[in-house]
């Protein structure tokens, strides 16, 4: 397979938290739909791809070459084990050589650079090519290739394919390059298919570029819990997920290709209570296209993974914040271009009120008693460990935004409530809504902000959000002093304020033959009509129903929901640095226009 690679200099760009579940139950709004990509791959050839050695050894003390197979024996088996012996033998700085073909592994290829306590540093893993040189790993139970604890590592011109779990992973390494890799799964939207592609988690000093990702029942490309990061010029095709950022820091995603997923490019920040939580994101230059393919993914560990995420969204921010989108071109997506959500939409329990019961002590035996930070709150660890589920200082500007006629087409169980108040929309006022798709181009839940906008009835000045917040940390509190937990922990209240100027905010996106529809679902600061008689919110076709006088708001709000400040969030370069070298926007491509901007 001839992999469709992007060139990089010419790519283009009143109201109690104990109400909360009830009144939260309409705001399951993250965009759903269904469909079908009908690019078609070109002939497969790797299956009959002929085999050949050309490698030359070089024994010299730290930089060795060492030759997997040999000219006489290009046996699946006989480079399979000989990859195996080169890594049980490794040495910092070796350059391990594979052979061009196809070849058969039953077992995962494994490394952990602790190994005796003695550290084993520099490796690089090399191919004749990435659709030259292509090793099967179907035959193993796990990953393909799985390395741990080692620093420093490249991987380079080779193809991982049909792994049972994940094509590439690498954990806990300062220093990773991926370039002019593969992973692909061949058979199409299957749930069977492995579950990530290239997989660096818990690294920093990340560089993935020229590869190609094809099939993942997760994310084709992802980086997890890591920082200084930089993705580009990739082609990531048919995944659940085809780009994705998650709990990470400084990264930048650019000139890349993402077509035919179920979503193209996301970043997501999940609560999951290590510490690592995400900001600094910046997704510019890339071509997003017709991400409207079925989701296959398996359902994951966290009520937020992809397996929610909807057919026909180009790019998805899910609770994380300081991200900027910007240059990009997004087009022909049946849902949404860019949907942004608090992490209220997958889960309303993260604004549930805390149980207060320590201990028991209150008597009610229905009640179950709080005897650690867990107890308190579904989310208390997450919360107590830094983890916020709101989205800040979001910059959407200057992207390119088109849908064709007859994409249209909004579908998923999880927003049914919400196509059906935008159809409900459409069909009040068609003059105003004439030609739009519909659900917004750009949508916004809003749900978080308003809850951290609105002041807690009965309070004490506190917030919604704050109130909820501030609960679980009376109840942590109490735990330690009644010597049931002794860590202390206690939640940042501030990142609960009421926003100032760091909510999300679009300007100058263009949209061919349309007005751009950018709008939230619900508004975000409270007003008269904004909660019902229950206390419970209500969205903003719920509020204005059919006043024409208010057709504009439900809409499109440029003075209101998604305007800019004056100053609004501005990302800065990430910066991979890997020994002497360093790449991204301040260092190897700072000829690229849109790195500057």
């Amino acid at each position: 397979m001839k992999h469709p690679l992007v060139n990089r200099r010419a790519a283009q760009r009143a109201f109690s938290p104990c109400q909360l579940a009830t009144a939260l139950a309409v705001s399951s709004m993250l965009l759903a739909g269904c469909g079908s990509d009908d690019d078609n791959d070109s002939d497969n050839n790797e299956a009959s791809l002929t085999k050949a050695f050309n490698c030359t050894p070089d024994s010299t003390a730290g930089q060795r070459v060492v030759c997997i197979g040999s000219a006489d024996n290009l046996t699946d088996s006989y480079v399979q084990d000989g990859l195996i012996t080169a890594l049980a033998t490794a040495q910092s700085g070796d350059t391990l050589v594979l052979p061009q073909g196809r070849y058969q592994f039953d077992t995962t290829i494994e490394f952990n650079g602790l190994v005796d306590n003695t550290p084993v540093s520099h490796l690089t893993f090399r191919g004749a090519g990435m659709d030259k040189t292509i090793i099967d790993v179907s035959g193993a139970s796990a990953d393909g290739f799985l390395i741990n604890n080692t620093d420093h590592l490249i991987f380079e011109d080779f193809g991982v394919y049909e792994s049972n779990n994940n094509a590439v992973k690498v954990t806990k390494s300062n220093g990773v390059i991926m370039r002019r890799m593969a992973a692909v799964w061949e058979t199409d939207y299957q749930s069977t298919n492995g579950a990530y592609g290239l997989y660096p988690v818990e690294t920093s000093n990340v560089l993935i570029e020229d590869s190609y990702v094809k099939g993942s029942a997760d994310a084709g490309i992802y980086v997890g819990q890591s920082d200084k990061i930089v993705v580009r010029n990739n082609v990531a095709e048919k995944n659940v997920a085809g780009i994705e950022i998650e709990n990470s820091t400084t990264a930048d995603v650019y000139g890349n290709r993402a077509v035919g997923n179920t979503g193209g490019i996301l970043v997501f920040d999940l609560p999951i209570g290590n510490g690592k939580y995400g900001s600094g994101v910046r997704v510019f230059d890339n071509h997003v296209e017709a991400n409207n393919a079925p989701n296959f993914a398996n359902v994951g560990d966290f009520a937020g993974g992809v397996h929610i995420v909807p057919p026909g969204t180009g790019v998805i921010i899910l609770s994380t914040s300081d991200v900027e989108i910007y240059n990009n071109v997004i087009k022909d997506h049946q849902t949404t271009s860019i949907a942004i959500s608090s992490y209220l939409l997958p889960d309303d329990q993260v604004a549930s009120a805390p149980n207060t019961d320590v201990a028991g002590l209150d008597g009610d035996d229905a009640t179950p008693a709080v005897n650690s930070y867990g107890d308190i709150h579904p989310y208390a660890n997450a919360l107590l460990d830094g983890w916020s589920p709101l989205v800040r200082n979001l910059h959407i500007r200057d992207n390119t935004i088109s849908v064709a006629a007859g994409i249209d087409n909004p579908e998923g169980n999880l927003i049914a409530d919400i196509i059906q108040g935008y159809q409900l929309f459409h069909g009040f006022y068609p003059g105003v809504a004439d030609g739009q798709t519909t659900v917004p181009h750009i949508l916004y839940d809003g749900i978080g902000e308003l809850l951290s906008n609105t002041p807690n009835p009965g309070g004490n000045g506190e917030t919604v959000f704050q109130a909820v917040t501030g609960g679980i940390n009376q109840v942590a509190a109490a735990l330690d002093a009644n010597g049931l937990e002794t860590a202390g922990r206690q939640i940042d209240l501030t990142a609960f304020a009421p926003y100032n100027g760091d909510g999300v905010c679009q300007q100058n996106n263009g949209i061919d033959g349309q007005t751009l529809f950018a709008a939230s679902v619900f508004e975000t600061t409270p007003g008269a009509n904004t909660f019902d008689a229950n206390g419970s919110p209500q969205a903003k076709i719920q509020q204005y129903g059919i006043d024409p006088a208010m057709a504009g708001r439900i809409m499109n709000d440029p003075q209101g929901v998604l305007a800019c400040p004056d100053m609004p969030f501005k990302g800065v370069a990430a910066t991979v640095t890997f020994g002497e070298q360093t790449f991204g926007c301040s260092s190897d491509d700072t000829d690229n226009p849109s790195c500057a901007l």
